[in-house]
């Protein structure tokens, strides 16, 4: 029996590779007579540069760059080739804010600018950035200013990182901007397909997970509205609606508007380029998982991705995840054949979440279904 193992990672516990190899160890203690292929899987956020990377002989490497609050952190990005892979969890992401220190009006995308414009100067010119996880609802402004854009007010005084400022935008400046950034081509992957603004945009869907206190949501959608508005008009384009346009804290829109970006579903662009359709049709199973199955699970997340195309071949598609909702059973519906969460005990969050427990408790599972297998095989 063939077996393709493609888990996403379990946020803030185990990545996808990880995942994937404790349950491939849980298949092979069960008996069951398998092969098993392992590929890391991802849609754009937390383990999207691992994803592609793997089994390449590009290379994961670390800079410093200024984080989401204005302090230098250390990211990791990959080099295979031409191509420059970057995760805005890495350079803004919510993983590296306090809890009580979250703030849509003060988190910035600055360090992401700042990466891009490095490695430009390195001479890549093709990128390929995963737009989740960030803490972020700047619309890219920290980034572009990295990258030489100025956003002035009347009296010339230009706009940094107080997002309060844009209800005195009058003027963008691209003045600064290397003619290097009109040579690279940016390729940006998302699950999110909500627009900029509005009530589904991304400071209304988004901003309270990220801080931001209902009572100010329709104050800063507004700010971003003006900055979308004055972007559109003195770019000549029109992007402020277009799905995917508020993913990332409005990081889609700045892309797309002012870098001339590509917008694919994270699953969709890492499964062309790992082929993963044809690894799909070799196996007689296919194993998927992520942290929590829900509802939200069949709206471009990585299970139901993974479900179309197993259906188009007629493969089982069965979910080991950390935890299920009481909505998870539309799963079912949507490909997904059957789900096992693992949570075997009762214990504190900080134990459950651990990265031991999930990877015992992950292999466990997997043990588990491989007996049940064998066991319907060998009546």
């Amino acid at each position: 029996m063939k077996v393709l193992i493609a888990m996403d990672s379990f946020k803030g516990s185990v990545s996808s590779l990880e995942a994937g190899k404790a349950v491939s160890q849980g298949l092979s203690k069960s008996g069951l007579s398998s092969h098993t292929e392992i590929v890391p899987v991802a849609d754009g956020g937390e383990g999207t540069v691992e994803a592609f990377l793997y089994k390449t002989d590009g290379k994961t490497m670390i800079k410093k760059v200024t984080g989401p609050l204005g302090k230098e952190v250390y990211v990791k990005y990959g080099i295979y080739k031409e191509t420059a892979y970057i995760e805005v969890a890495e350079t803004s992401g919510i993983t590296l804010v306090n809890k009580e220190e979250l703030d849509p009006f003060k988190a910035t995308t600055y360090g992401l600018g700042e990466l891009i414009e490095s490695l430009m100067n390195s001479g890549y010119r093709r990128f390929i950035i995963g737009l989740g996880g960030s803490a972020t609802n700047d619309a890219g402004i920290g980034m572009l200013r990295a990258l030489g854009y100025r956003f002035m007010t009347e009296n010339g005084s230009f706009i940094d990182e107080n997002i309060c400022e844009l209800s005195n935008l009058t003027k963008i400046d691209d003045s600064k901007v290397s003619n290097q950034l009109k040579e690279c081509q940016f390729i940006i992957a998302s699950d999110v397909n909500n627009p900029l603004v509005g009530k589904n945009g991304a400071t209304a869907v988004f901003g309270p997970q990220k801080g931001l206190k209902k009572s100010d949501v329709n104050t800063l959608d507004k700010l971003i509205e003006k900055f979308g508005v004055m972007s559109s008009s003195y770019l000549n384009n029109d992007f402020m609606m277009t799905a995917g346009a508020g993913a990332a804290g409005g990081l889609g829109f700045a892309f797309m508007s002012y870098l001339n970006a590509e917008l694919f579903s994270g699953f969709d662009l890492l499964a062309k380029e790992k082929n993963i359709i044809n690894k799909v049709k070799k196996a007689d199973m296919v194993i998927t998982g992520e942290g929590r199955l829900d509802a939200q699970s069949v709206m471009g997340k990585v299970p139901s991705a993974l479900a179309e195309l197993t259906k188009q071949s007629n493969k089982p598609l069965l979910a080991i995840c950390g935890s299920v909702s009481d909505d998870a059973g539309q799963c079912n519906e949507h490909g997904i054949d059957a789900f096992f969460p693992i949570i075997r005990q009762i214990a504190d969050e900080e134990t459950i979440l651990s990265k031991s427990n999930t990877l015992v408790s992950l292999e466990q599972a997997a043990e588990q279904l491989g007996r049940f297998y064998q066991a319907i095989k060998n009546k």
